[in-house]
């Protein structure tokens, strides 16, 4: 077995046999929204955090980002290669049992609390804020997350990204962080090949993340001509030039823009650049 229970040495949960279950091959699309760039108007759109859909089960509770639904002429729920983002909460005694992934990328993006990873691969550990997790799902795997009793709530943004082709080989990457927070800078925590990232996903996408303090500012990333998604995980912040506050919880789409942000309390933000011409597909269980 290969044990990586960072900061928790020793301990493990008992042993689940995993059966592998046949899926069903689903038609694969590449995405539906290929543009012309040059011809794409300056935007942002802004979907405030009341727009979120919760679903919640014992100790285990989400906020499923709307992302594409509220967008005007926009033919996907997604947007681009995300397909799906969701705020969790996992209290003391939550498990998410065993399940499968296929054709997504996973990246568990936690800011409080450590979750129990247990997978096909015969790996277990405990992620947290320090230690984090990439699942390049591929052809397929199993794994479940659980908290242990007498643990702090676990608090994350859980990230499904579509990966660029099917049935690609199924990997697990892990990255221990210097520190949980980037403070007053945008740090590039996952990307595609070529981003320099040291995560990677085989998708065409950057993911920044940001601890801005009280009264600071900072412009987003430069987008390069592609698509921006920023969500506020905590905190508040004014769009400066654009007379717009945005609270926890909400979501902006950005296109031909860099904007100032200037934070009114400590806030925690996440940014993605996203390549919408790049190929991706729809065939992933959660990504489609």
């Amino acid at each position: 077995m290969d044990k990586r229970d960072a900061g928790d040495p020793g301990r493990s949960a008992g042993r689940r046999r995993v059966a592998w279950i046949p899926v069903k091959e689903w038609i694969h699309h590449l995405n539906p929204r290929k543009r012309n760039m040059k011809q794409e108007k300056k935007m942002i759109e802004i979907t405030r955090a009341d727009k979120r859909r919760k679903a919640s089960r014992g100790p285990f509770s989400t906020q499923f980002l709307p992302l594409g639904r509220y967008l005007k002429d926009w033919d996907d729920h997604g947007v681009a290669q995300i397909g799906r983002l969701e705020h969790a909460t996992l209290k003391a005694g939550a498990l998410v049992p065993m399940h499968i992934h296929q054709n997504e990328e996973i990246l568990s993006y936690i800011r409080k609390g450590v979750m129990r990873h247990r997978d096909s691969h015969e790996i277990e550990a405990s992620i947290h804020n320090r230690y984090l997790m990439m699942m390049n799902a591929g052809s397929g795997i199993y794994h479940e997350e659980g908290v242990r009793e007498g643990d702090e709530t676990v608090e994350m943004l859980q990230i499904f990204i579509r990966a660029r082709e099917d049935d690609l080989k199924p990997d697990i990457q892990f990255l221990e962080l210097e520190s949980s927070h980037s403070l007053n800078e945008w740090r590039l925590l996952a990307g595609h090949e070529q981003s320099g990232a040291p995560l990677t996903f085989r998708s065409d996408v950057k993911f920044y993340d940001l601890h801005l303090e009280a009264d600071k500012s900072i412009t987003t990333p430069d987008l390069n001509g592609n698509l921006g998604l920023m969500y506020l995980f905590g905190g508040s912040a004014v769009i400066k030039d654009h007379d717009e506050t945005i609270a926890e919880g909400d979501s902006i789409l950005i296109r031909k823009e860099q904007l100032t942000l200037q934070s009114e309390v400590d806030s925690d933000i996440v940014f993605f650049e996203l390549d919408e011409s790049a190929p991706y597909t729809r065939n992933g269980l959660y990504t489609r």
